[in-house]
């Protein structure tokens, strides 16, 4: 059983099609960030990218970056949520959730839009 402070990374799936090296992060049931690889990029530059984020809170410096490969990206992204989530509040937390809810609703009708929670 997972203790309501472990953080998931689990394939990011939209209209059940899995999309390797992208990855939804989640957090008590709530979409907080996505990690995934970006292809096509100059070999100079880092291919990985990450960002956290809580729906309804505003994006901070230090919420999203690059990273040379996924397990540098889940290390950056872990100190970030540690930042972002010492901020939240339980107001914070039910308002988030009520916000994912209505977007996944607007998913449930828009089938081929994906969630706003799924990163920048």
């Amino acid at each position: 059983m997972l203790d309501n402070e472990t953080i998931t990374f689990r394939v990011t799936e939209i209209d059940v099609q899995s999309y390797p090296d992208d990855y939804t992060v989640t957090w008590r049931g709530l979409r907080i960030g996505r990690i995934r690889k970006s292809p096509g990029l100059p070999a100079h530059v880092d291919q990985w990218s990450w960002g956290c984020n809580v729906y309804g809170q505003p994006s901070c410096r230090g919420d999203s970056g690059l990273g040379t490969d996924l397990e540098d990206c889940k290390a950056k992204f872990k100190i970030a949520w540690a930042q972002k989530c010492a901020g939240l509040t339980d107001r914070n937390i039910a308002k988030a959730r009520e916000l994912q809810l209505a977007d996944d609703s607007k998913n449930a009708r828009d089938p081929g839009r994906p969630a706003n929670g799924h990163g920048r």
